[in-house]
């Protein structure tokens, strides 16, 4: 029990810890508009700080951090922990919890716009992470409480690669309409599959009885496993007998983003964009598999009504692999789906945003719809207010700023502001959360793809 519970707690905090944020979709200027849409651009071409051009971080699924993290005794505990009792831990755990975290940092970033001040290019090396997890109800019960069952779907996918890419957009339509492409190159740095289809407990008078099955599916460069021996004399390993060094990359792949804008009424634009289509094909030398179908035994346990009393104390070997015969696979990237409508007042002051956003996930497909206000008063200055919500679980207010004179380009956007926060200034009481930060260089000519920014005299 104290190996799971150590797992489980690792993976909690990891994932509290950590895309794209919905309130940066209508931020206008912003470099970043582009990697929601490839068919938007910023008002003036510009280069990257190094690390500092785009960093989004964003978490999302069925819980709130309140439900993952305690604060007990000045500090933060998981649910795992022993100080938290069932009663707290469970109580707002739904039947299938869902944790996804996404991470994209901006190696190296510039762009500009040709000649005629509407056709935008833009290079960008982005190191990207996703990790999604699928823990049931039931798992907690059985860890919390000592609770028997059918335990079925435990899942945590891991994925980290280099994107290098390279965007191009332009009109048609007399610039009504503005096509846009991304193709990206994919370089696979390291992933990780756990999969647990059935973990079934039951407990009887004096003994647990454990059935599961499950597998482990790991690729990284300097790939290592210390290797130790069962009982019956079995080559077997566990996830933390496994050691990467990820210096080069063991999987190679291809994606596209497409996206288009479309105005419909000369205030009223229309945009649509999908993204990361595309998959990696990881190396099977680098590769490690793992199975685990065990049938254990624990006697010695006290049961009251149908539970045991106390939890029992037992080194859960459950963990415990032996080793599979590896493959090379090719997986999907969790694609993305962006719809967003805006409407412009006031001679391109303020505008009214509506946004639908689709997120394949591993597990689920996650929906989200975004209603913001954003004020731009001079074309180098935009203020975004946005209220989403999520699944229909609920909702969260999000805050962007971008400035970009002729010396800067900084944005940005959070919903975290005005969440309620522990004193280890930990965001509670939400269980989606975005942030979205950028720094970079104007260089170049300015778009002339808004009319109302156009000045006679804007050569550059």
């Amino acid at each position: 029990m104290k190996k799971l519970s150590l797992f489980l707690a690792a993976l909690l905090t990891a994932a509290g810890a950590a895309a794209q944020n919905p309130t940066a979709y209508f931020m206008e200027g912003s470099t970043l508009r582009s990697q929601f849409n490839p068919a938007f651009a910023p008002l003036r071409g510009y280069v990257n700080i190094p690390g500092l051009g785009s960093l989004d971080i964003s978490q999302t699924g069925n819980l709130a951090l309140d439900n993952i993290l305690y604060p007990r005794g000045g500090r933060l505990v998981t649910l795992i922990d022993s100080s938290v009792s069932a009663a707290d831990a469970l109580a707002n755990l739904e039947s299938n919890n869902l944790l996804s975290t996404g991470s994209r940092v901006n190696l190296i970033g510039f762009g500009a716009f040709t000649r005629n001040h509407k056709n935008f290019w833009s290079f960008d090396l982005n190191l990207r992470a996703d990790m999604d997890a699928q823990l049931p109800y039931s798992l907690f019960e059985f860890i919390k409480r000592g609770q028997d069952g059918n335990i079925s779907n435990i899942g945590i996918a891991v994925e980290t690669y280099l994107e290098a890419a390279f965007s191009y957009s332009f009109p048609l339509l007399d610039d009504r309409l503005y096509i846009g492409v991304r193709g990206k190159f994919l370089a696979g740095a390291a992933r990780a599959q756990l999969n647990y289809d059935r973990f079934d407990v039951a407990l009887d008078e004096e003994r647990w009885v454990i059935d599961a099955a499950g597998r482990l599916d790991i690729t990284g460069a300097g790939l290592e496993i210390d290797y130790g021996t069962n009982d019956r004399g079995e080559q077997v390993f566990k996830p933390g007998d496994i050691d990467l060094n990820p210096t080069r990359p063991v999987g190679y792949g291809f994606a596209v983003d497409l996206g288009a804008t479309y105005d419909i009424l000369p205030n009223l634009q229309a945009s649509l964009a999908v993204n990361d289509l595309g998959f990696i094909s990881w190396s099977k030398g680098d590769t490690a598999v793992g199975n685990s179908a065990k049938n254990l035994t624990f006697t010695g346990v006290e049961v009251v009504e149908g539970q045991a009393v106390p939890q029992p104390e037992f080194d859960l070997d459950v963990l415990e692999f032996t080793p599979g015969a590896a493959a090379g696979s090719t997986r999907m990237l969790r694609a993305s789906i962006n719809a967003g409508l805006e409407y412009e007042l006031w001679r391109h002051k303020i505008g009214i945003g509506l946004l639908y956003t689709a997120r394949i996930r591993e597990f689920k497909t996650l929906h989200n719809i975004t209603g913001s206000v954003n004020f731009h008063p001079v074309r180098w200055f935009t203020l975004t207010g946005s209220y989403s919500v999520i699944d229909n679980r609920g909702g969260a207010v999000g805050l962007a700023l971008n400035l970009c004179p002729n010396w800067i380009n900084f944005f940005l956007a959070t919903d975290l502001l005005t969440s309620k926060h522990t004193p280890q200034w930990v965001p509670v009481k939400q269980s989606n959360m975005h942030f979205t930060l950028g720094i970079g260089v104007p260089i170049g000519k300015r778009s002339h793809r808004i009319a109302a920014y156009v000045r006679e005299d804007d050569k550059r």
